[in-house]
């Protein structure tokens, strides 16, 4: 049962790397991209593959399921982004995102791999014990300070990232509830609460990933999905009370990981840029010669 879980999991985790490349292909660019239809192709195929990442969420520590499934969903961006997009393939994204798998990889496997206990009574209180208020406020401050001086593709890919860690609990809640109660799930005021949230995480993700799509699929997917490891993990940690240890592995996984981060976040040489703007002649199929620079 627990590798029949993870297994539908990694299935969801491949389909969002999937339904990311379609909201880029038919959203970039497009001020009003919610009207394109096709663009809603990839939003359906992202909520299916959420569904097969849920049954999992109450049997695996967010420290092992977590890492699992955004490797995953890395690795079908990222090779969707150079196969579909024809993006250009550079040693630094190589090895940054080389780094960050290997991190999160290490990550899974220096903590405990079976969840904490969690019933939708404790759901309340949870937002207001002190370890997780301290966490949020925290992450808030990170974002806050980071807006002037980091690039809005990396600024977006964040705010996403933490997004995603707060619908990480409502769905884990969710998913608890169903187990415990069944049917009588909804009749929890805290089950409805914990959907409204999730929808508006969910409506947030949504917005804060297209604005950072303008970018490269492989570049933006890099630094998005290994934020929500340590974004989700940090708040499974502090909401569910799941194991954290503070090992010699988990803290060098955690410095390959923001190591990953920051080699995907820098920009390409400005002669890749040049070259990528350059396209070949509709007739001739030939690259347009630069054209010399004429003497004053």
């Amino acid at each position: 049962m627990y590798a029949m879980l993870l297994g539908i999991a990694c299935l969801g985790g491949f389909g969002h790397g999937v339904a990311m490349a379609i909201k880029k292909k038919f959203g970039e660019g497009i001020e009003k991209y919610w009207l394109e239809w096709k663009w809603w192709v990839g939003n359906i195929l992202d909520a299916l593959s959420g569904i097969c990442i849920w049954p999992a969420m109450p049997y695996v520590s967010v420290q092992i399921f977590v890492p699992l499934i955004i490797v995953i969903q890395l690795a079908t961006s990222y090779v969707l982004g150079l196969l579909v997009f024809k993006e250009r393939c550079q040693m630094r994204r190589n090895l940054g995102m080389s780094l960050a798998a290997l991190g999160v990889i290490g990550i899974s496997y220096s903590t405990s791999h079976e969840a904490a206990d969690f019933t939708i009574a404790q759901f309340w209180a949870g937002w207001v014990n002190t370890r997780f208020v301290t966490v949020n406020l925290a992450l808030v401050g990170l974002l806050a300070l980071g807006f002037p001086v980091l690039d809005r593709t990396t600024f977006w890919a964040l705010c996403a990232a933490a997004s995603e860690g707060i619908q990480y609990i409502c769905s884990r809640a969710i998913v608890d509830s169903v187990y415990d109660h069944m049917h009588e799930a909804l009749a929890q005021p805290a089950v409805l609460a914990a959907f409204v949230i999730k929808g508006m995480c969910i409506l947030s993700i949504i917005h804060c990933q297209q604005l950072g799509l303008e970018s490269d699929l492989s570049r933006f997917a890099g630094m998005y999905l290994v934020a929500c490891v340590m974004f989700t993990c940090v708040e499974g940690w502090a909401f569910f009370g799941d194991a954290l240890p503070l090992s010699l592995t988990f803290a060098a996984s955690a410095f390959f990981t923001l190591s990953g981060i920051w080699l995907l976040n820098q920009k390409g040489d400005p002669s890749d840029e040049k070259a990528d703007k350059l396209e070949p002649d509709a007739e001739t199929g030939k690259m347009p010669q630069s054209q010399p620079v004429k003497a004053a």
